[in-house]
């Protein structure tokens, strides 16, 4: 199937999204869309899948012209997208997931495209407790088992492992070969250049010439780093001790006798994947009874758990602060504009892409200047200048007095830590 966008627009109230937009993508071919937070690429995955609609502008398959009411529409057509937050429903198993809304017919696709894909992993397992990189390989089966035609995968690397990237693009690279259309979203330069045969850039909306998105850690100050494994500080003034943490949940990732501890005025990274006990860790941390001072806390879920599609910005912003009713539209407004999110406050937070919403939750949790900070993969979604400013930030809060504890699945650059810890097979290291 190709796809053809010829002069695509989309305008909100205050802000124009796309600008006479023309992107021509062959069949049998992995395209990369890149661009910095805001630039279009999740609009017009949205305007072809049927999220959303354009003011003007043609979309044209296969020479035709169409137009998609809704996703179920565009699915029919042969149009699967799947989005950065993998959509799995958490209270019940892969296998029923991969059973909601399809027709009778794709039903004998599913052990086939789940023996290749989630090999190994047992269908009867409930979606919650399936890790970053799992969850995003059964949002990918979900899509593959309805035959799609095009292919729309929004980010799909950010939370996978060397592993596990390489065997996504090998498999797309199967899949391209046997005729399909895949167009990925991504920020990472050096992953479109090494398996996309074409690479387009948005820049407000517009194709531009051809660039290379600065690196991670352009601008970053490289210092040496020295941690420190402190397991056993209990009563150490400016210092908070996490002691002994086990979990063993039925179907999750166990971690043994985690201890470590967190400065006042320092920031302690700790990286590592799912499948090593990150997301358990994560969940040990954040869902505390009482943390033991005011925290701000970012979780690797920003879509539902920080955040909800159906709120407005606004809503999302200052519901949970402590800001009076009266004050908290221009308490949004300030938030907005320090993360340089063009959104207006009583926009529902489903016109947020991945990185506009991140740079949002940041300052948000930042807004009362708490004493801690949790930040779960704050990195994720955002563009590398970004990145660098985000990490620029985080450091002043440090600087500020706050105690500062970042889990990450290995985006947010160590040098930028002053203790660093690993965790491996539920077992913590230092570095």
């Amino acid at each position: 199937m190709t796809l053809e966008l010829r002069d695509i627009c989309l305008k909100y109230s205050h802000k124009t999204v796309l600008q006479n937009l023309n992107l021509n993508w062959a069949e049998g071919q992995l395209h990369a869309l890149l661009g910095e937070n805001g630039a279009g690429k999740s609009t017009a995955a949205n305007i072809i899948c049927g999220e959303l609609k354009q003011d003007s502008g043609q979309l044209i398959l296969d020479g035709k012209c169409v137009s998609f009411a809704t996703p179920k529409a565009a699915i029919e057509h042969g149009i699967c997208y799947v989005h950065q937050t993998p959509m799995l429903a958490d209270s019940i198993s892969v296998k029923e997931n991969l059973l909601l809304g399809i027709k009778k017919e794709y039903q004998k696709n599913i052990i086939p495209v789940t023996q290749k894909w989630l090999n190994g992993i047992d269908p009867r397992l409930p979606a919650k407790e399936l890790t970053g990189g799992l969850r995003f390989f059964a949002a990918l089966c979900s899509a593959l088992i309805k035959n799609p035609k095009l292919l729309i995968l929004d980010e799909p690397s950010a939370l996978l492992d060397d592993e596990q990237r390489t065997f996504l693009f090998e498999g797309l690279r199967e899949l391209a070969l046997g005729g399909m259309n895949i167009i990925i979203i991504t920020h990472n330069y050096d992953e479109a250049e090494a398996w996309c045969d074409t690479i387009d850039f948005l820049e407000d909306g517009r194709l531009i010439e051809k660039k290379r998105l600065a690196s991670l850690t352009a601008g970053l100050k490289n210092k040496p780093h020295k941690a420190l494994m402190q397991s056993n500080l209990a009563g150490v003034e400016n210092t908070l001790v996490f002691n002994n943490l086990n979990a063993q949940p039925q179907n999750g990732v166990p971690v043994y006798n985690i201890s470590f501890s967190v400065e006042k005025g320092k920031i302690t990274l700790i990286q590592g994947l799912a499948q090593d006990g990150l997301s358990t860790l994560e969940e040990l941390v954040t869902k505390r009874k009482k943390l033991p001072m005011r925290a701000g806390i970012i979780p690797t879920d920003r879509k539902y758990t920080a955040s909800n599609p159906n709120l407005t910005v606004e809503q999302m912003l200052t519901a949970a602060l402590d800001i009076a009713q009266n004050q908290r539209s221009s308490a949004a407004l300030k938030m907005i504009k320090n993360a340089g999110v063009n959104i207006t406050p009583y926009e529902k937070c489903k016109n947020l892409s991945g990185g506009m919403l991140q740079k949002l939750l940041i300052e948000r949790e930042l807004y009362n200047s708490p004493e801690l900070l949790v930040l779960c993969n704050p990195l994720q979604g955002l563009d590398p200048d970004t990145c660098a400013k985000a990490c620029e930030r985080i450091k002043q809060e440090a600087l500020n007095g706050a105690y500062v504890l970042i889990l990450s699945f290995g985006a947010f650059p160590p040098q930028f830590s002053d203790f660093h810890y690993e965790l491996r097979n539920g077992k913590l290291e230092a570095v």
